[in-house]
């Protein structure tokens, strides 16, 4: 979501040598993208020498001699290493307790004391308003690359998949937490349904740690998926998967961004969450949400009965998936059978 505000950077300094510092595991996903020219792989760890590393990340940016720091992460360290690290201008948002070391702090929209959630796109392109950079439009943007392509085209061609007919993908996990979930045999009756409708290949993509999930959808379906799981689909190779897709269905997790950022008509299972976060660019999004009392909570494990998630029912995705194939998907993507567990 902050891809558009670094398109902007690029516009707006087109004669400078920009470095992108992102984590390891999400350089994968914007290594493609035109508009920075190296990348820095930072390896944040949950444990250990968290400080140790911290220090040795400002010495090796003080070494550069970076004129500016933009930095998108709301967290103190963020801020401190770019203080650590002596770059004459930092700009970012004052919170956190961060605002003596920025040197040009940005204030959040706040109604009284209270921040207002806005879109994420947006919430990162008043950073780069502040910067007087020329403001793309606040679409999310992926490049996919070349060996990904090709190895979502082995994996499909592997699991017998017609990859000229409609590919139905199902991201059944959340990195963020069980309360984002929704119920594995809720997945299931989906699978089940859109497959017998319209003869669908069915993919089901977990993510580390969330293979119990797609097995446990797989266990309830009475057709037979394709469950990408050993090994687990890396980041790349899954938005070259999305992006051959028909439709994504997905509770509110990083995939259901790389489905807009890549045209990709998407279901939303929405929980916990304030989709006042997400609420841009949802021409081809059908967003499903309860609105409850107790939500949003932003809890990771829900401490009550999960309400926010039990209540949308498998009925209300179908209805929004085939919504969305009927408007969005060519009549030629319905070709192909299902297959029923047992059948050759």
């Amino acid at each position: 979501m902050a891809t558009p505000a670094l398109k902007a950077i690029r516009n707006g300094f087109p004669d400078s040598h920009i470095t992108w510092l992102v984590r390891a595991s999400l350089k994968k996903v914007i290594e493609n993208l035109p508009y920075c020219d190296e990348i820095l792989e930072y390896e944040e760890r949950r444990s250990g020498f968290a400080r140790r590393r911290l220090l040795s990340w400002a010495a090796r940016l003080r070494e550069r001699k970076i004129d500016l720091a933009v930095i998108f992460p709301n967290s103190f360290s963020s801020a401190f290493m770019a203080f650590l690290a002596g770059i004459k201008r930092r700009i970012g948002y004052s919170r956190e307790g961060r605002r003596i070391l920025l040197t040009d702090p940005i204030e959040p929209i706040r109604e009284g004391s209270r921040i207002v959630p806005v879109p994420m796109v947006k919430y990162y392109l008043r950073i780069t308003e502040a910067m007087e950079c020329p403001s793309p439009p606040p679409k999310p943007e992926l490049a996919v690359s070349l060996p990904a392509r090709q190895e979502a085209r082995a994996i499909l061609a592997r699991h017998g998949i017609d990859q000229e007919g409609m590919i139905i993908v199902m991201i059944p996990g959340a990195a963020y937490g069980s309360s984002k979930c929704w119920e594995p045999s809720y997945f299931a009756e989906v699978g089940d349904r859109l497959t017998d409708e319209y003869g669908c290949s069915l993919l089901i993509i977990p993510g580390p740690g969330e293979e119990q999930i797609a097995r446990e959808i797989e266990a309830e379906m009475q057709n037979r998926p394709v469950v990408l799981s050993d090994p687990i689909v890396p980041l790349d190779v899954l938005m070259a998967v999305i992006q051959r897709s028909s439709l994504v269905i997905t509770n509110d997790t990083g995939p259901r961004h790389f489905a807009v950022a890549l045209d990709r008509p998407v279901v939303v299972i929405m929980g916990p969450t304030d989709p006042r976060y997400t609420n841009l660019n949802l021409e081809k999004t059908a967003l499903l949400r309860e609105n409850l009392e107790c939500s949003p909570c932003h809890l990771k494990i829900c401490p009550r009965e999960h309400q926010c998630m039990t209540a949308i029912k498998p009925e209300q995705v179908i209805q929004a998936s085939e919504r969305l194939i009927h408007r969005f998907v060519e009549p030629h993507g319905r070709t192909g059978g299902s297959q029923r567990k047992g059948t050759a």
